[in-house]
């Protein structure tokens, strides 16, 4: 942060963070034997949208670096934008190392030509069969670098299990770099991941 920042108030944005995906390949198997959280084969990452030709043909190129890639895995990606016009990058695959490389391509492109300011978040789905919420979202914060737990109720209009979260966090605490500011803990409600 420059003097003129520090004396008008205007703090500096930190650049986005994505090596701490990569965290995500060996927490899996906590998460597995300790809890029965299962991979669903389904992760994601959304964009703030933008309405220009340069962020336009980056988010052109990375699907297409992301199709090869996708090709090469076995993965299927699909690139949507939701009700908010936030544009999302799902990929599907059985295997959990193949989606987390993926996540982490995506935001690495994007990153490169410049677009890192638009990567809100990594979404990763596991399953539960007889959960109370029978579905978590790991959510990667890529301004932050850091992850929490999203686990909404099914049946019930925008409720989610905040002791499930708790305890996860209690028990990934030292495998992940989780978000600390509970405040910080933002629902991603209807997410296409």
């Amino acid at each position: 942060m420059g003097f003129w920042d520090a004396l008008l108030g205007r703090a500096k944005v930190p650049p986005p963070r994505s090596e701490p995906l990569f965290a995500l390949t060996t927490a899996r198997f906590t998460l597995e034997a300790e809890t029965g959280w299962k991979p669903a084969g389904r992760a994601g990452i959304v964009l703030r949208p933008a309405e220009d030709s340069a962020f336009a043909g980056a988010t052109e190129e990375a699907e297409k670096l992301l199709k090869l890639a996708a090709q090469e895995m076995g993965s299927h990606i699909e690139v949507l934008k939701d009700e908010y016009s936030y544009l999302w990058f799902v990929f599907k695959d059985q295997d959990w190392e193949d989606l987390v490389a993926l996540a982490h391509m995506a935001g690495q492109t994007l990153m490169e030509q410049g677009f890192g300011d638009r990567l809100l978040a990594a979404v990763f789905r596991l399953e539960k069969e007889g959960a109370p919420a029978p579905i978590l979202y790991l959510i990667f914060n890529y301004k932050r670098g850091n992850f929490y737990p999203f686990l909404p109720y099914p049946r019930k209009d925008k409720e989610r299990d905040h002791a499930g979260e708790m305890r996860l966090f209690a028990l990934l605490e030292k495998e992940l770099p989780w978000e600390k500011d509970l405040s910080r803990w933002y629902p991603l409600w209807d997410n296409p991941v």
